[in-house]
C-alpha cells in the first residue's frame, strides 16, 4: 500500500510527464526540417545532471545568413540542486565555479532577449535543450514557453545520412564523420561551434543529394 507521500510523489511525476509530452508536441511543430543557409542563434546547455531543468551553463552564438558569427552569449548559472560527479568530470564545471553566479530565472531573461525571434540551431535540441528550458519555465511558473522555430542537427543527420554513420548520430560521431576538430573541451560554447560546423556540412550534403 502506498503512503500518502508516495501517492503525492507519483502524482507529481505523472503530471510532469504529461505536461512534458504536451509541450514536446508543441515544440515539434516548430521544427524546420530542411537545412538551409539562414540567420540563426546556435545554443547549447550544460546541466547539473539530476533534473532536466537544472541548467548550469547557457551559451549561444548569433550567426548571419552568410554563416559569420556576429555575437556570443555565455553564462554560468547557480544550480538548483547539486552537481552530478560524472557531469563535473565531463564539463569541468565545479560547484565553486557556480557559487556566485546568477540563478536560472535571471539568466533565462537574458537568454530569451539574446534569442529574440530568431530561428535556433543545436544538436538534439528538439528533445533536450529546448525541453530543458521549458521544464525550467514550468518550475519557475513562467507563462510563456520557449517555442522557437528550430533546426536540429541530430534529426537532420538521421534523415540525410541513414546508412553512412553506422547508426551513430551524437555530436562527436558526426564531427568524426565530417573530419571536424572540436574547439576546446565539452562545454556549451565549444558545442555551439561544433554544431554549427556540422550544420554547414549537412547543408552541403542536402544540396548535393537534392534532385535537380
Amino acid at each position: 500500500e502506498m503512503s500518502a507521500r508516495q501517492r503525492h510523489i507519483a502524482l507529481v511525476k505523472k503530471k510532469r510527464r504529461n505536461w512534458r509530452k504536451q509541450v514536446q508536441a508543441q515544440v515539434n511543430k516548430n521544427e524546420i526540417v530542411t537545412p538551409q543557409p539562414c540567420s540563426l542563434v546556435v545554443f547549447d546547455l550544460e546541466c547539473a545532471g539530476f533534473l532536466e531543468e537544472d541548467i548550469t551553463e547557457i551559451a549561444a552564438i548569433r550567426v548571419s545568413p552568410h554563416g559569420e558569427v556576429t555575437e556570443v552569449y555565455q553564462q554560468l548559472v547557480r544550480p538548483i540542486t547539486r552537481l552530478n560527479k560524472k557531469v563535473v568530470s565531463i564539463t569541468g564545471i565545479t560547484e565553486d565555479m557556480l557559487a556566485d553566479k546568477p540563478s536560472l530565472p535571471d539568466v533565462l531573461d537574458d537568454f530569451f532577449a539574446f534569442v529574440g525571434d530568431s530561428t535556433v540551431l543545436g544538436h538534439d535540441i528538439g528533445y533536450n535543450d529546448i525541453m530543458n528550458i521549458n521544464m525550467a519555465c514550468r518550475r519557475f511558473h513562467r507563462k510563456n514557453l520557449f517555442l522557437p522555430p528550430f533546426l536540429d542537427t541530430e534529426r537532420i543527420a538521421k534523415r540525410l545520412l541513414p546508412t553512412e554513420t553506422s547508426g551513430k548520430y551524437g555530436l562527436d560521431a558526426l564531427m568524426k564523420y565530417y573530419h571536424l576538430q572540436a574547439e576546446g573541451e565539452h562545454r556549451a560554447l565549444a558545442d555551439c561551434y561544433s554544431a554549427l560546423s556540422v550544420y554547414r556540412c549537412l547543408i552541403r550534403e542536402f544540396q548535393n543529394k537534392k534532385p535537380v
